[in-house]
């Protein structure tokens, strides 16, 4: 898969979890998939929401970058492929279809599903952090601080940017604004 966000990419979910996947394998990370107990995509498939945390696991800082949608799996694969280069003591951590069921085209969904793996994520791969970064793609869900606090009572929790979204922008800009909450952070 290019590093050019701008490059042909799969639009659907279970072509784009692929990419992702192999991404985070040039990446040298592992990608940890988190797969719903009962729902299946419309090809009969188990759905996933699956995380990659790279950097130190002691880190003090981390940006939590929350993706949904094609063009927010785009740009969290180019950054991947790009490599990506945490500032001192940080973290960065990505979540891949926060909702699958939308992405999946599943008409119903279960929300409470997918926040209990944020829950699970922040506990895993965030207990450490101080200062946590929330950078959300494509995505709108106004609970997520709240449920981010809850698990890590300690942490001071921003969002990256100034924009109260990053919906419906394409895959360069998504990848500019994950570029400059890094440099930030």
């Amino acid at each position: 898969m290019p590093s050019n966000p701008e490059a042909p990419f799969p639009k659907d979910y279970r072509a784009a979890r692929k990419a992702f996947i192999a991404a985070c394998e040039k990446a040298r990370t592992d990608s940890i998939a988190r797969v719903h107990p009962t729902s299946l995509a419309p090809d009969g498939k188990p759905l996933f929401l699956d995380s990659a945390a790279l950097g130190p696991r002691d880190a003090g800082k981390a940006l939590l970058v929350i993706a949904d949608g094609a063009s927010a799996s785009a740009a969290m694969t180019a950054l991947l492929n790009k490599g990506v280069a945490l500032p001192d003591g940080a973290k960065l951590v990505l979540l891949h279809a926060f909702d699958p069921f939308a992405f999946a085209c599943v008409k119903s969904n279960d929300r409470n599903w997918s926040r209990a793996m944020l829950a699970a994520v922040a506990r895993e791969d965030l207990a450490r952090v101080k200062l946590l970064k929330l950078l959300v793609l494509d995505a709108n869900d106004a609970e997520l601080i709240k449920i981010l606090q809850q698990q890590l009572p300690a942490a001071i929790i921003n969002r990256a940017d100034s924009r109260p979204k990053t919906v419906n922008l394409d895959a360069a800009h998504l990848l500019a604004a994950i570029d400059a909450a890094l440099s930030n952070l």
